[in-house]
């Protein structure tokens, strides 16, 4: 478990709201792609996406709808713990709600919180608590809270029951199932040689490393998807500004001739904003692309670390698996995808020749991107060192890792300046 610090400093409030709402998460339920939404935001959703499958509302990945739709969807018992957790935490330091017994339904307001039990009790129920079975339970004040010394009892979460078992705990995990199992299951399903089981905090162990060591190389990524962003946007600039010289050179042109031509400008006019509208399209879908891909890995970098520094064993296990999947296809590079061909204009003046033969040129040709200053712009996308990382674990990790340099900055900035 995370070492113990107050609580709301290391989640951001935005990991706890919705995208859809912009409210605190309700009943999250977690997509393949380990973005969180609202199960009723979520039906929402649905709802105006007909069919078998829909798209994640922010990175488009289809999500296969199960027969008995959102709600079948998995729930992020994470979150959800994450979002009580927090909020009780800030009920005990600042006062702002009354906060009743959990542990009746009398509604009488709570004195104590006993850390085992992860419950708040009223003075009848801690004294109940201190005679029962629950006696060597630790109790803590309220007043003993708000000092902040006992955050981290906010931190503890029990692992769930088992689904087979009622009464038992999750306490083990099958490395051959790959699935959490509680001490029956390890007796009856998972009794013969070929199971390897093990105590459930190991494997979260090992999950857990295994998760921070992917989690830089996804940030790397990120500076890649950030630096195509500005690609994108400096190709565009250069199209507007290409797009305008080529009006200014196509009314030059007109204004010398303006009784011969005046027909044939025009007609080039709408040549110009056709082909600007057309490749302005295109790039303005590779920069929402990038833009969506940037948000989709912040996302779930912040998950990731979040999950595993906070997480309960079970938690980082369940969510292992999805987790690393996302997290090693979010460490490959993206490909070039940056056409600087779409900010060059032509115009055609073959059919003005036939009026004109000496007197109008063939074609105009508009100051496209220098190949010096394309290399400027397009090569920090690519040269991010690559570096390797051998964890506590024995795993080794290589890929892209540190940030853009203030010099990297700087350079294309300056390539801007020269266009």
């Amino acid at each position: 478990m995370a070492t113990a610090a107050v609580l709301p400093d290391k989640i951001s409030h935005d990991f706890l709201e919705c995208t859809i709402c912009f409210h605190v998460f309700k009943n999250p339920k977690v997509l393949p792609c380990l973005h969180n939404f609202c199960e009723p935001c979520l039906w929402e959703w649905v709802q105006k996406n007909d069919g078998d499958t829909f798209p994640c509302p922010i990175c488009r990945q289809p999500v296969p709808l199960p027969q008995n739709g959102v709600e079948g969807l998995k729930d992020n018992f994470f979150l959800a713990s994450l979002v009580k957790a927090v909020t009780e935490h800030q009920g005990v330091r600042h006062g702002k709600d009354v906060l009743v017994c959990t542990n009746c339904e009398e509604g009488k307001p709570a004195t104590s919180r006993c850390s085992e039990c992860a419950e708040f009790l009223c003075e009848s129920c801690e004294s109940a608590h201190r005679l029962q079975s629950t006696r060597s339970h630790t109790l803590f004040t309220f007043e003993e809270l708000k000092t902040g010394t006992y955050d981290n009892v906010f931190r503890a979460r029990k692992a769930p029951p088992c689904s087979k078992h009622p009464g038992e705990i999750l306490k083990l995990y099958c490395r051959t199932c790959e699935t959490p199992i509680c001490n029956e299951c390890a007796l009856f399903e998972h009794r013969d040689s070929q199971h390897d089981y093990t105590r459930i905090e190991e494997v979260a162990a090992e999950k857990r490393e295994t998760i921070l060591d992917l989690t830089p190389q996804c940030q790397a990524r990120m500076q890649v998807l950030r630096q195509t962003e500005f690609v994108q946007k400096r190709c565009k600039e250069q199209l507007q500004l290409n797009a305008e010289g080529a009006r200014q050179n196509i009314h030059k042109t007109a204004q010398s001739l303006i009784a011969m031509v005046k027909e044939e400008s025009e007609r080039l006019l709408t040549c110009v904003d056709t082909e600007e509208t057309s490749r302005k399209k295109q790039i303005d879908a590779e920069i929402e692309g990038a833009q969506i891909s940037l948000a989709s890995a912040k996302s779930t970098c912040e998950f990731a670390e979040t999950l595993a520094r906070e997480g309960g064993d079970y938690e980082v296990v369940s969510f292992s698996q999805d987790m690393t999947t996302r997290l090693n296809d979010l460490t490959k590079l993206p490909a070039d995808t940056t056409d600087f061909e779409l900010a060059n204009i032509t115009i055609d003046y073959s059919s003005m020749e036939h009026k004109l033969t000496k007197s109008i040129p063939k074609t105009g040709q508009y100051r496209r991107l220098a190949k010096s200053t394309e290399g400027k712009l397009f090569s920090p996308l690519y040269s991010v060192p690559q570096s390797s990382t051998t964890s506590r674990t024995g795993l080794t990790t290589s890929g892209p890792r540190g940030n853009v340099s203030g010099t990297m900055i700087h350079d294309l900035v300056q390539a801007g300046s020269v266009l």
